[in-house]
């Protein structure tokens, strides 16, 4: 009897949780500015998703980049993208094209933001003078606000088949060699994109109704639409799928993570069914905090866990996530960074202090009696 031993060595994992950080950010700001561009073209736009929309924009698309050179593991190598030519690599146009979407993005983001930053200039503090600065004179930029929209949003689209090609096109890696990688990342990153906008809504001052209702009608068609394609995924995905399916029976940390993304899935379906029987409070922070954590699991799973297959041998590997900047630190830095961006965008983008009901009531009352004394 001959006896085959397979030997298959612990591996260290290339792509790190930088990478899941870049994915699930960018996928944020090329989906905010999506929502915000088609709403220009509504009959009624509601200004306040377009103000939401570019802060989302803005604040995601400066952070999402330094996640993405953070994994290339040498920063300073960067520079190779430009100093050689490879149009071979899908990464080299990507390296044109990050930088292009970065541009369009802040530029459509400080078109929609601008009146509120005249609005914020005619307070009298340091931030107000500021926001004045920022506003870059009383010009009006309308009739360029919808070409620069569209430009933004074909960028947007081009950042969009980049992220998911330069995943798809590692052929020794199954679960990502395939067509529905690059479309279940950019329905995902929409869906992400929503629920953080309806998250905003509720956290940053000047809460709409009309918003809320409008991102979560959004939202309902947009999960369905996810669920129905990991469904044709998980039935037509071929090798891709059977990859999954192997790790799903081999791996129990990929078992344990699949299983939590789908009592994710349930738990923000029945509460979408169920939310008129909720208070509007908790349905809209269920719904974000469900569905944000959702689409960010499904990078984890998709990008972390799928390293976890040998590209060549038997077996898996086991992954202990780090504490440090490859790692933990860093997740929590990235989203730090994140939350300081958004804080500070939301001062500037704030509406004027106006009188409260009491005060004004107060002063319309003395405005009459002086009225009555003088007759």
């Amino acid at each position: 009897m001959t006896i085959n031993e397979l030997l298959a060595p612990d591996q260290p994992i290339t792509w790190l949780p930088w990478a899941v950080q870049y994915f699930f950010l960018i996928g944020l700001a090329y989906g905010a500015l999506w929502l915000g561009a088609a709403d220009l073209w509504r009959k009624a736009p509601d200004r306040r998703l377009q103000t939401l929309a570019a802060v989302l924009m803005m604040g995601a698309g400066l952070v999402a980049p330094i996640a993405l050179t953070a994994d290339l593991h040498q920063p300073a190598r960067a520079w190779h993208f430009y100093a050689q030519t490879r149009f071979g690599s899908i990464m080299w146009y990507g390296a044109y094209l990050l930088p292009l979407f970065s541009l369009l993005s802040m530029g459509l983001g400080w078109q929609l933001i601008r009146p509120n930053l005249a609005r914020r200039g005619e307070e009298h503090d340091r931030v107000a003078a500021l926001a004045r600065l920022l506003c870059l004179g009383s010009w009006s930029g309308e009739r360029w606000l919808k070409p620069l929209a569209l430009l933004a949003a074909l960028s947007g689209l081009s950042i969009a088949l980049y992220t998911g090609l330069e995943t798809m096109a590692v052929q020794a890696r199954p679960l990502w060699h395939t067509p529905w990688l690059p479309w279940l990342l950019a329905l995902s990153a929409v869906l992400a994109a929503q629920s953080a906008l309806l998250l905003l809504n509720r956290l940053l001052a000047g809460w709409q109704g009309r918003t809320e209702a409008g991102l979560l009608r959004q939202i309902r068609p947009t999960l369905g639409l996810l669920t129905l394609s990991l469904l044709g995924w998980a039935l037509l995905g071929g090798a891709s799928a059977a990859e999954a399916g192997a790790l799903y029976r081999l791996d129990p940390s990929w078992r344990l993570a699949a299983h939590w993304l789908l009592l994710t899935l349930g738990l923000l379906g029945l509460l979408l069914l169920a939310g008129h029987r909720l208070s509007p409070r908790l349905q809209s922070w269920g719904v974000a905090l469900l569905a944000l954590h959702l689409v960010w699991g499904l990078r984890w799973l998709v990008l972390i866990q799928g390293q976890l297959a040998p590209k060549y041998g038997a077996g898996v590997y086991v992954y202990q996530i780090a504490w440090g900047p490859a790692g933990v630190l860093g997740i929590l830095g990235t989203f730090g960074l994140l939350l300081a961006l958004l804080v500070a965008l939301s001062e500037l983008v704030r509406a004027p202090a106006l009188p409260s009901v009491t005060q004004a009531s107060a002063t319309q009352a003395a405005t009459t009696h002086s009225a009555r004394e003088a007759i």
